[in-house]
Order: structure tokens, then C-alpha cells, then sequence
């Protein structure tokens, strides 16, 4: 019994530096020209099926929308589902993407399981061009496309697996074990979250890089988000807490646009529909909760009492 348990854990352990020095002689998933024909989770470890996974976001999705108060404006949400929908038509995801905006100040977007994508107005608003909010899309996009959060619950319940026998019998060895376990897990854990967030940097500067947009706004973003965060003494720092803004991070970036994103003559920095929508999301906001500081009636039920829509057809710019 315990020669097994240690062998699974040992098993485990090498699987994970094996696959980290295979990944330093050649970066797996590099080739662009194939994104969306490739099987970008070929040889991964899930326990859980493609719709296991969409039915567990679903239920994910439900309880974020029972407690987040969500932006019901249909000239932001098509924006935004526009830009995700041209993003996930250049990426290795094979599911519909469900886009929500959430009205909240704080810096931030997340994916769910499944293909439920997040994302709070203050980030759309902190956003300097299309190109920075695309890339902020592409991310998180990679994560579902990646089966991040699958993987993740794959290997918490392996470990489940393994430390239950542990309860069931006992000794000075059983007890070195268990004390060398209390160490190396939640760090094995913690590597490999961290090693997510590398590999939805990495695979969101194709997505992004392939729908078209300038692969230095991806960088210009988290560097700009970098400099606010230490402005503010850790303000943001809650937002960004899975995705911390480091040098590591933004010099990794630099190195995929180097070394897997072949240049081009041209990109897509920004829109006039990024610079309008942005901007009546923030007269929007500013009239809502004006309404809402002073007391007054606050109307959302009719599209004709929000504010004005932008001019034009609400869409990508292709």
C-alpha cells in the first residue's frame, strides 16, 4: 500500500518534469499557420468529458449571474460578443462562447468551463484601444480552449485518490510521508497554475496575433496595468491576483512575438466602434449611477431609456 501510493506520487511528479523539459527543447503548440485544426489538448490528462465540463459551467454561469449584477445593454454585449466570436473563429476552441458583462469597476475578466466568458465594464473602460481589450479576450479564450479549469479538477481529484489510504493506516513512515506531501502538493498545484497562465499567455498572443491585431498591444496593456498597480499600492492587486502583472510574465510575451508571431505589414490596432462603444459605456455609467447616488428612479427595462447608442452598425471591423 504505501509503496504504491509513494510510486503514484513519484509517477506523478517526474510526469510533470518530464513534460517541463520537453517543453524547453521545443515549445509545444507553436505553429500558428495551424491554429484551429491542431489538438492543442493532445496527450493531457482530464477526467472530464467536453460535456461534463459545459454542463458544470452552466451551473458556474448560473450562480455568477445570481450574484453579479450584470450589464443588460445590448450595444456593449454585441460589441464585446462580436469581438469574441472574431477572436474564437482564429483560436483552437471548439465550443460556443458565451459572452456576460458585468457592471463593476474592478479590472477584471475570467472564463468558466464550458465556454462562459466574464468580463467587467471597468476593464473595457481601462482599455486604451481594441487591440488591448482583444487581447484581454484571446486570453481567456485560451483557457477554454486549453480545458484549464478541467485539468486543474483532474488533478485535485487524483490527489484525492492517492491521500485517501493514507487516513487508513499509520506509523512513523506513513506520518514522513504525509508531512512530505503537506509540502509538495499544494506547490505542484500552485506550479501548475502558474504554468496555465504561461500557456494562455502563449496560445492568447496567437489567437490574437491571427485574428489580426497588433501582437505589442497585448504587452503594451500588462505593462501599463504593471506601472498602475504599483501607482496604487496594490489596488488592482485583487483583480490580478491569478493573473499577477510580472517582469517574467511581460518578458515571455515579448518572446512570443519574436519567436512564434512572423511579422506583418499591417495590424489592427484600434476602431472607431472601440473608441464609440467605450465611450458611451461611460456616459451610460455615469448617468446610471448618478441616478442611483442621488436616490432617483434608475429605468432599464426599455432599450428606448438607456443612453444613446453610438452611431453605425454595432460590429467588428470585419
Amino acid at each position: 500500500m504505501r509503496q504504491g501510493i509513494a510510486f503514484l506520487l513519484a509517477l506523478l511528479l517526474l510526469g510533470t518534469s518530464a513534460t517541463r523539459a520537453a517543453g524547453e527543447k521545443k515549445k509545444k503548440n507553436a505553429d500558428t499557420e495551424n491554429i484551429g485544426q491542431r489538438d492543442i489538448n493532445k496527450g493531457s490528462w482530464n477526467l472530464y468529458s467536453p460535456e461534463h465540463e459545459i454542463e458544470m459551467g452552466q451551473q458556474m454561469a448560473r450562480q455568477v449571474e445570481r450574484t453579479a449584477h450584470l450589464l443588460q445593454d445590448p450595444v456593449v454585449t454585441a460589441y464585446i460578443t462580436q469581438m469574441a466570436d472574431r477572436i474564437a473563429r482564429h483560436s483552437d476552441l471548439r465550443i460556443p462562447l458565451q459572452v456576460r458583462v458585468i457592471d463593476s469597476e474592478e479590472i477584471n475578466a475570467f472564463a468558466l468551463p464550458g465556454g462562459y466568458f466574464f468580463i467587467n465594464t471597468g476593464l473595457i473602460l481601462e482599455t486604451q484601444s481594441e487591440a488591448e481589450l482583444a487581447g484581454v479576450i484571446a486570453h481567456e479564450i485560451a483557457h477554454v480552449a486549453a480545458r484549464h479549469a478541467t485539468k486543474q479538477m483532474s488533478r485535485a481529484q487524483l490527489w484525492n485518490w492517492m491521500s485517501l489510504p493514507l487516513l487508513f493506516v499509520g506509523g512513523p513512515v506513513v506520518y514522513g510521508l504525509e508531512q512530505g506531501l503537506a509540502l509538495a502538493v499544494p506547490l505542484t498545484f500552485l506550479k501548475f497554475t502558474r504554468n496555465a497562465e504561461r500557456e494562455a499567455d502563449f496560445l492568447g498572443q496567437q489567437y490574437h496575433y491571427a485574428s489580426g491585431y497588433d501582437p505589442m498591444a497585448f504587452v503594451d496593456f500588462f505593462e501599463r496595468m504593471k506601472q498602475k498597480e504599483k501607482r496604487e499600492k496594490g489596488g488592482i492587486a485583487k483583480a490580478f491576483s491569478t493573473h499577477p502583472m510580472t517582469k517574467d510574465r511581460i518578458a515571455a510575451a515579448e518572446r512570443t512575438i519574436e519567436q512564434a508571431l512572423p511579422p506583418r505589414d499591417q495590424y489592427v490596432v484600434t476602431t472607431s466602434r472601440h473608441d464609440e462603444v467605450r465611450a458611451y459605456l461611460e456616459n451610460l455609467l455615469r448617468e446610471r449611477h448618478g441616478l442611483e447616488a442621488l436616490g432617483g428612479p434608475v429605468l432599464r427595462k426599455r432599450n428606448e431609456q438607456e443612453a444613446p447608442a453610438p452611431k453605425g452598425k454595432v460590429g467588428s471591423p470585419f
